[in-house]
């Protein structure tokens, strides 16, 4: 090698100093130069301390693996002569007794006709610590994959790469591998019970999840021998090795689909046994007011006229109860009220000529028109406002009931307030009166009006509440959310 091609040489003594990784050239016997940055990196206090020191001399006596530090140096080095170069993990250690693990690559090359190593040796504790933080990563949530009471499992869009074994028993397949060939379309019916197309239906919900984060649904999965069973699906996007992929919890949800169609049928077999009932009650009630009142008419005795009249009340009450029970019926016997926009002047107006037909004698008198702006109800609202107007009048203690009704828009609801002049309602019955079979002021009726109107208005996502009036009375506030 000619003066001009020596590494000594000043272009190349430039790099060699400027170099962010320790840079060091030894033969068979040691070192014999290096950079700054060795300097600083094995803790000497100059460039010609590093020359009384051999590669074996800055590392503990063993490897993490147990193997002499020494021979393992003296391998590698050998290797670089032979081969021209080495690379390879080694765990150094500074003069002050300090390891760390390094990354050392050997490259041989010529000085003066004899040959030489140039060693660059970097310092990789930190990707060493970020390596086995993400070990330790990787295993918690291994142990919380394999924990989890639920089927969970990995996939691209291409199919799954990994389950675990809560999956595997779910859907009866014997190993991760044999799971990993299928894809979520290979384990369901050809199609869903809305009819979509299997295949298409997953690829949507992927796609979706993969786009926006997250997809939850409903799924029927059929297992490799053909039993199906219908499932919860969450599907999560996250990042595994720089690749978006999707994380899916899959749950078992027979039990209650089983629990579901149960209540259906109950609810079903209630409605039925309702409609009988309220048809066959109203027959013989309607039977019995009409010999009622044929009797009335041909007796002469004003004690057994007496006594028919309350036989007639009686008997409209009865009418009464199987409205309110039908009511009822509509409301608790139903999957879900559909709650909508709904105007709520003409359910008012209805209800205020019903009960003014019904007790011509009292004095109904609305102070002014109803909003015209809708709420959230539905075509029960109607009997809200009956009830409560009954409850009124039948209450009353007065020889003219009297009812005001207001109603009035707020920024986020209407309040509609009924107000009698009856007796009033006792604090220590506030609260109470509003119970399932609660009557209150030592009436004859059954409660279900006023337990209907609190469980109407609370679907509505309203309020109901009962203050006193002056002079005397109750005032009932009914509080509706506006639609929209």
């Amino acid at each position: 090698m000619s003066s001009n091609d020596k590494p000594n040489q000043s272009r190349y003594r430039a790099l060699f100093e400027n170099s962010r990784d320790a840079l060091l050239l030894f033969d068979r016997d040691g070192y014999f130069d290096c950079n700054t940055r060795a300097v600083e990196l094995f803790g000497l206090n100059a460039r010609e301390e590093a020359l009384t020191y051999t590669p074996w001399d800055l590392a503990p006596p063993t490897q993490p693996d147990g193997a002499n530090s020494k021979e393992v140096a003296q391998a590698h080095i050998e290797t670089a002569f032979q081969q021209g170069g080495a690379f390879f993990e080694y765990t150094h250690q500074t003069v002050g007794g300090t390891t760390f693990p390094a990354e050392v690559k050997l490259t041989r090359f010529e000085d003066d006709g004899r040959p030489v190593l140039h060693s660059l040796v970097r310092d990789i504790t930190e990707r060493k610590e970020r390596e086995r933080e993400l070990t330790e990563s990787e295993a918690k949530y291994r142990n919380l994959f394999e924990s989890t009471q639920d089927a969970l499992m990995l996939l691209d869009r291409q199919g799954f790469f990994d389950c675990n074994e809560h999956t595997l028993d779910l859907f009866r397949i014997e190993s991760i591998d044999t799971f990993a060939e299928c894809t979520p379309w290979d384990l369901a019916p050809p199609t869903q019970p809305d009819g979509r197309d299997s295949e298409e239906a997953a690829q949507e919900h992927i796609e979706t999840a993969f786009e926006t984060g997250t997809a939850l649904f409903e799924w029927v999965h059929r297992r490799p021998d053909g039993t199906e069973f219908p499932a919860e699906v969450k599907l999560s996007r996250f990042d595994h090795r720089g690749e978006p992929r999707l994380h899916a919890l899959v749950r078992n949800i027979s039990d209650r689909k089983a629990y579901e169609r149960q209540i259906r049928e109950q609810r079903d077999n209630l409605e039925i046994l309702n409609q009988v009932l309220r048809h066959d009650i109203r027959n013989d009630i309607q039977l019995i007011m009409a010999y009622a009142e044929l009797a009335a008419d041909q007796s002469g005795s004003d004690s057994i006229r007496e006594h028919l009249d309350i036989v007639l009340e009686n008997a409209e009450h009865a009418v009464e109860i199987t409205t309110t029970a039908r009511q009822m019926a509509k409301v608790m016997l139903s999957d879900t009220e559909n709650v909508a926009p709904t105007p709520l002047g003409p359910s008012l107006s209805s209800a205020i000529e019903e009960v003014q037909n019904t007790y011509p004698d009292a004095l109904v008198t609305p102070t002014a028109a109803a909003p015209e702006t809708p709420v959230q109800a539905n075509d029960m609202l109607e009997a809200v406002f009956r009830n409560l107007l009954k409850n009124a009048i039948q209450h009353n203690d007065k020889e003219v009931p009297e009812v005001d009704i207001s109603a009035r828009e707020r920024t986020d609801s209407v309040l509609v307030q009924i107000a009698d002049n009856g007796p009033g309602i006792p604090d220590s019955e506030k609260e109470t009166i509003f119970g399932k079979g609660e009557t209150g002021l030592d009436s004859s009726g059954t409660g279900l009006g006023l337990y209907l109107v609190k469980t109407l208005v609370e679907s509505y996502g309203g309020v109901i509440e009962i203050d006193d009036n002056e002079p005397a009375g109750a005032v009932f506030s009914v509080t509706v959310p506006k639609a929209g």
